[in-house]
């Protein structure tokens, strides 16, 4: 019988990933790394193909921090990610029951995100940090 193939080992996948990630993380400055900490990641293709790094801030604030942040955070991804095109820095939408009622009247006329709905800004890595 032919054994798994390793690229279906999900476990084995999420492994390389996680230290991936770490790797990523801690080769950061500690303040990035702190801001970092309180996100989520994943990988997704654009809808043109382009394999993209997504973070996922909890929050606009962190969000715009990190993208302070993205001339180095491209360069990392272009260093440990090869094949990665773009990076892409999101806000999670509040779960619900998060924000009450009181907070969405107020964010009518705000620039916050819409509740349902992730927004991102996408940022290309350009060719010569891929060389």
């Amino acid at each position: 019988m032919i054994p798994q193939s390793i690229f279906n080992n999900r476990a084995l996948n999420e492994s390389f990933y996680q230290a991936l990630i770490n790797r990523f993380h801690d080769s950061l400055n500690l303040a990035t790394q702190s801001q970092l900490g309180e996100c989520s990641y994943g990988m997704a293709p654009s809808p043109t193909g382009v394999n993209t790094f997504m973070i996922i801030a909890p929050s606009r604030l962190i969000a715009e921090q990190l993208i302070q942040e993205m001339q180095i955070i491209s360069e990392r991804v272009s260093s440990l990610m090869a094949g990665v095109g773009q990076v892409a820095v999101c806000i999670a939408p509040p779960q619900d029951g998060q924000e009450g009622s009181d907070s969405l009247k107020k964010s009518e006329h705000s620039h916050q995100v819409p509740p349902r709905h992730m927004a991102c800004k996408i940022f290309p890595i350009s060719s010569t940090e891929n060389a």
